[in-house]
């Protein structure tokens, strides 16, 4: 017997599932990818960096999709392309050297680096941003390019066309996407200074868009969505945070100089920063950059956030020049037995033969003395040597220049009125060194 149901009831409600919130990222050239110490990984599509971001766990409440625009998977196409081609000449030397024809022409070197991105998409599972032509105001951008209008670089000569087809690719991803930003968001990865501005400018009216200048931004955000606690409550605590870590060289009073960052990375990674880049035999470390903090993840009361070293790096190799002047002798003769010892570029031949005999000593001319026996030398019957005695000196040049990248893991406490205290290093791990040649 069936009940009977008023024609007022509300009839039960259906339990609404759980959807779950969009990421859709979206990278510039210069985000995907930068040459690193090494020409071999040249091959690569995207660097270590993105491709362990892709392919970390699911997040169960995050659906993430990762877009390249056309242009930049071609521009990137043509990067490799070029770097294949350019190895032309050291397969004909093999080819000569085998006297065998290896079959690996121009245009099967072009088809295999079609292939490689096309396999590395699929692996990454990374969507390919098609621009729509018939919804792009052409006459605007023909204005932009003609009047230098941000992407366009200021200049005699026009820049900027092919960022300016990334920038209307992810415009009509914004446009396609829901506007709701807990449903979904639309974020460019670029360090592009003018590509940022320019498509800022155009997505001030729609809140799920961003864009970000590297990839620790962009875990940042991740790491913000997951964890629950509100991009609004992130942003507000962020500021005081900044000022935790580093604020200038001259301010002593941060995490950075309290707890000797610098020192701690040198005494845990002392061997890397003293490696040369492949190719390379000798590495000058310059200029540390330290970047804004990032948010990590919340764990109880205490908020952990990661900052980000950069070191600019040169390095290069030594090349011999020979020197036969009086004054620039390298070998000298004591007694009956010459000694030969390397004079560094810009340094005194006198300094030079000073150090080398005696270590870490800096002698004036008149207390110089060479070897065990201690027998003195005088300066001014350097001449009197024949020019047979004399060595090459070595000249550093430098070839590859780039940057060495580390991540400080750091956390703080957590008031109820917002305020960050108990600031404290968690832990320290190198990203990685990329360097190009110059």
């Amino acid at each position: 017997m069936c009940a009977d149901i008023s024609p007022t009831s509300t009839p039960p409600r259906k339990k609404l599932r759980n959807r779950k919130s969009q990421l859709k990222v979206v990278f510039d050239t210069n985000a995907l990818y930068v040459l690193p110490k090494s020409l071999g990984s040249a091959s690569d599509l995207v660097r270590q960096e993105i491709v362990s971001l892709i392919t970390e766990p699911k997040y169960p409440d995050l659906d993430i999709s990762w877009y390249l625009p056309e242009v930049v998977r071609h521009e990137r196409q043509y990067q490799m392309q070029t770097e294949a081609l350019r190895l032309r000449g050291a397969i004909d030397k093999i080819e000569r050297l085998l006297g065998h024809n290896l079959a690996l022409t121009d245009q099967a070197l072009v088809d295999r680096v079609r292939a490689k991105i096309d396999e590395k998409k699929i692996e990454l599972g990374l969507e390919e941003l098609a621009l729509d032509h018939t919804l792009v105001d052409w006459p605007a951008l023909i204005h932009a390019a003609e009047y230098r209008i941000p992407p366009f670089e200021a200049g005699e000569k026009e820049k900027g066309f092919r960022d300016a087809l990334v920038a209307e690719s992810f415009l009509q991803l914004v446009d396609g996407s829901p506007k709701t930003p807990a449903i979904c968001r639309v974020v460019l990865v670029t360090a592009d200074v003018l590509l940022s501005r320019a498509v800022n400018a155009r997505i001030t009216g729609s809140p799920n868009a961003h864009v970000l200048s590297n990839i620790e931004e962009l875990r940042g955000l991740i790491n913000t969505i997951v964890s629950n606690v509100g991009e609004e409550f992130i942003s507000q605590i962020k500021p005081k945070a900044a000022k935790l870590f580093f604020v200038s060289a001259e301010d002593k009073d941060t995490l950075f100089y309290k707890e000797n960052v610098r020192d701690q990375l040198k005494n845990k990674f002392g061997t890397l920063l003293q490696a040369p880049p492949e190719g390379t035999t000798f590495r000058e470390d310059g200029t540390w950059r330290i970047g804004g903090p990032n948010f990590s993840r919340k764990e109880g009361r205490r908020i952990l956030w990661t900052s980000r070293i950069e070191i600019e790096v040169e390095a290069g190799r030594l090349v011999n020049e020979e020197s036969i002047s009086g004054a620039g002798y390298s070998t000298v003769a004591t007694g009956l037995t010459p000694y030969t010892f390397p004079a560094p570029q810009g340094q005194s031949v006198a300094n030079a033969f000073a150090q080398y005999f005696i270590p870490n000593t800096v002698l004036t001319p008149e207390q110089m003395s060479v070897g065990a026996s201690g027998s003195s030398v005088n300066l001014s019957d350097w001449t009197k040597y024949p020019p047979s005695f004399a060595v090459s000196q070595q000249k550093r040049v430098v070839t590859h220049k780039g940057k060495d990248v580390f991540e400080i893991l750091w956390s703080t406490e957590i008031t109820v009125a917002k305020e960050l205290k108990k600031a404290k290093i968690e832990d320290i791990k190198h990203i990685g060194l990329s360097c190009q040649s110059i």
